[in-house]
């Protein structure tokens, strides 16, 4: 095991995939990022809730599908995102050293719940969606991880028994800002400098990750 790291966990669009936002995705497969964006800037003005930003987005894609959206729909859209080849292989690595594998996402759960399959993930968290018993989308969701990572950082550490200082976390834009405030080794990927302030060491590869969190071990231990 790399000393000092019992965990990394990684943020999901953008870095495990490369399409930047799940939600973003299913806007423009949907034909409503004209009007998503508006909601967007609503929430970032202050004027609505996280939970609200849900209602108004999954309304836009209801209303977009003729007042109904059934589950499998959404599956075949988030079905199109692949998962980055490098992935798999850094997951592999990361394993050979004895580390735990953690995905914490601020995008949609049926993307994550795949991700998280493919690559062999311990432990996932993201917003969920809702689904009547017949599997039609219903407005709104569980905001289970929000746009403030740190509860869901906290929660998934503790189940799989490391401290905060005890996980590497990766992540790509400033919604991952929380969580990596409160992390032993905040790992920024191809950020565009958005982590300036909270990043610890940067990547351009995930590959480069396994490194990383090696030599942060190395120099824990000196």
């Amino acid at each position: 095991m790399a000393r000092g790291i019992k965990l990394v966990i990684f943020d999901v669009d953008g870095v495990l995939v490369e399409v930047k936002s799940s939600w973003g995705y299913i806007h423009r497969r949907l034909g409503v990022e004209e009007e998503a964006m508006k909601v967007k800037e609503m929430f970032e003005r202050g004027s609505i809730d996280y939970i609200e930003w849900m209602r108004l987005d999954t309304e836009l894609w209801i209303r977009a599908s003729g007042g109904r959206l059934h589950r499998s729909r959404l599956m075949e859209i988030v079905g199109e995102i692949p998962v980055r080849k490098e992935a798999f292989e850094a997951v592999r690595m990361l394993r050979r050293m004895g580390l735990r594998i953690g995905l914490v996402s601020s995008g949609i759960d049926l993307l994550v719940r795949r991700v998280a399959a493919e690559i062999g993930a311990d432990a996932w968290a993201s917003n969920r969606l809702l689904f009547d018993k017949n599997g039609f989308l219903q407005p709104g969701g569980s905001p289970l991880v929000g746009v403030d990572k740190r509860g869901a950082v906290t929660r998934m550490a503790y189940e799989l028994g490391a401290s905060l200082e005890e996980v590497a976390y990766v992540g790509d834009s400033r919604w991952d800002a929380s969580a990596m405030s409160i992390v032993g080794l905040p790992i920024a990927y191809n950020d565009g400098g958005e982590l300036d302030g909270v990043a610890r060491a940067r990547v351009d590869s995930l590959l480069d990750v396994p490194r990383v969190v090696a030599e942060w071990g190395r120099a824990r231990a000196r």
